[in-house]
């Protein structure tokens, strides 16, 4: 495989290409668009802009004539003077091209701008570095737009995550909404279900006891033909509440449709269970509904049934539970009856 290695050039050699093509050095001083400066450097650490392209002449806002031969300090203003010099000092120090993004003003302009610099220092014959050739790049409009960017990004973001939390929230209404009941805050019938379905299973698991009620309001078709469907609201909502100041956190409360409603309660045998009824009856019949100002009288019918080996699912618990209520309801409701296996116990 060929290689190219040129030679190095000799100075006589460079002083031939320029004179030969100087032409072509000029045109390309003149018509540069970007910024090419010379700075000489002083033996005291001092730099002085010897002269500059047109590009920048422009941009700088001065002839030919006020800019050449003038310290650098003099031509950047404020505090971007500093950081200008010190990237002078670097690559003198260095003496290897330099390159870096710098920001500030020129002369008496307050407008700040960006620009990518490349320095590439000039050795004399001492050694020293004794001239940096500078090729500056204006990148304003580049910054300036990726800055649009990064505020349309950040203000997007910003949104996405207001839309985001937006969307959570309403996802956990929407699973509240499943979860619960919304007129009476006990659990919507699929939830309680499957809650009960987990509890059998864990009392089997467990070989503990548990029990369960099937309650239904009393007369409550009277309630709504006689107040209105708006106060037989009104009752459902309360003896929900009712059903929940009454009941164990850890007991089950589900409301199975119209004015009927269960309850599993883990690790509670029939007598505690039947207990438990008997506080229900008391704390619906006890405490009428109010309503606009008036009192809405109702009780509550209550079979209860223990878990048996023949209860196969909580379906079939909550059969024997409900006909226990039937049975209640028979008797004259505002009671409770208790279901054994296959036969109905009346107390």
């Amino acid at each position: 495989m060929l290689q190219f290695c040129p030679s190095p050039v000799s100075p006589a050699g460079w002083a031939e290409i320029l004179r030969d093509h100087l032409s072509v050095f000029e045109s390309l001083w003149q018509e540069f668009p970007d910024h090419i400066f010379l700075v000489s450097c002083t033996a005291d650490g001092d730099f002085i802009l010897e002269d500059c392209n047109p590009a920048l002449q422009s941009y700088i806002g001065l002839p030919a004539g006020k800019t050449r031969h003038r310290p650098v300090r003099e031509l950047v203003a404020g505090p971007y003077q500093e950081t200008v010099l010190e990237r002078y000092r670097q690559c003198v120090s260095s003496g290897k091209p330099y390159t870096y993004e710098e920001t500030g003003t020129v002369t008496d302009s307050d407008a700040v701008h960006h620009w990518m610099t490349l320095l590439v220092p000039a050795h004399g014959p001492d050694g020293r570095v004794s001239f940096l050739l500078g090729i500056s790049r204006d990148v304003t409009a580049l910054r300036q737009a990726q800055e649009v960017l990064r505020r349309e990004n950040e203000l997007l973001e910003q949104r996405v995550a207001l839309r985001t939390a937006e969307l959570e929230m309403a996802n956990a209404q929407l699973r509240q909404m499943a979860m619960y009941d919304s007129l009476t805050g006990v659990y919507s019938r699929g939830v309680f279900f499957e809650l009960a379905s987990e509890a059998l299973a864990l009392t089997r698991q467990e070989c503990a006891p548990l029990s369960a009620l099937m309650l239904d309001i009393d007369f409550f078709k009277k309630v709504n033909d006689t107040w209105g469907h708006a106060a037989g609201d009104q009752v459902l909502r309360l003896v929900g509440r009712r059903l929940r100041e009454q009941l164990r956190g850890s007991d089950i409360i589900g409301r199975c449709g119209g004015e009927e409603f269960a309850v599993i309660l883990p690790r509670q045998q029939a007598d505690r269970a039947c207990a438990v009824a008997q506080q229900l009856c008391d704390a619906m019949c006890t405490r009428p509904f109010p309503w606009e100002g008036q009192q809405i009288a109702c009780s509550i019918s209550i079979g209860v049934a223990e878990l048996s080996r023949e209860d196969e699912s909580i379906e079939k618990l909550l059969h024997r539970a409900d006909l226990a209520l039937l049975q209640a309801k028979g008797d004259g409701r505002n009671c409770y009856r208790l279901a054994s296996g296959s036969d109905l116990v009346a107390l």
